[in-house]
């Protein structure tokens, strides 16, 4: 198997980092492996989906919001890659990716919007909290930190 960046295939995804505008990012626990992880709102970008539409159908499946709960207020300049270790590449219909190529947006939740977990045939999460950027990168999972803190960088949410 030819293991070069060209012909490696990573998974289109669009993740979301959610804001609540004065400062405070969403901390989305994972209920899956690995237990107690933050992550963003995110999932794969379906065939004829634009990444943009992915996002907004990911904030519902996954924290119940509606188009009329948030803004989507940015944007990454360039989508960021990361590899999954060998026994995620084992999974039912992700065996043909290396990792995934994620698309970050950035969405500023309305106070009175209400986050519902359970919406979804597959609940991602066990709960979410409004924290700092800071406690998100502390508590993100290894493989990820890397691009949600360059999201967050370009997106002013971190210096």
């Amino acid at each position: 198997m030819d293991s070069s960046v060209e012909n490696r295939k990573f998974r289109p995804n669009a993740a979301v980092i959610l804001t609540d505008g004065a400062g405070k990012v969403l901390l989305c626990f994972r209920s899956q492996r690995p237990v107690g992880t933050v992550q963003t709102v995110q999932g794969g970008i379906d065939e004829g989906e634009t990444a943009q539409e992915a996002a907004v159908r990911e904030l519902h499946e996954e924290v119940g919001l509606f188009p009329e709960d948030f803004e989507i207020i940015g944007r990454a300049k360039e989508p960021m890659r990361y590899e999954w270790p060998p026994d995620l590449r084992l999974k039912p219909g992700l065996e043909k990716y290396v990792g995934q190529e994620q698309f970050f947006f950035l969405a500023k939740v309305r106070p009175e919007a209400q986050f519902v977990l359970d919406s979804h045939h597959i609940q991602e999460f066990s709960r979410v909290e409004w924290g700092t950027p800071a406690k998100m990168l502390e508590l993100s999972w290894d493989m990820k930190r890397p691009n949600i803190e360059r999201a967050m960088r370009e997106f002013g949410l971190i210096t």
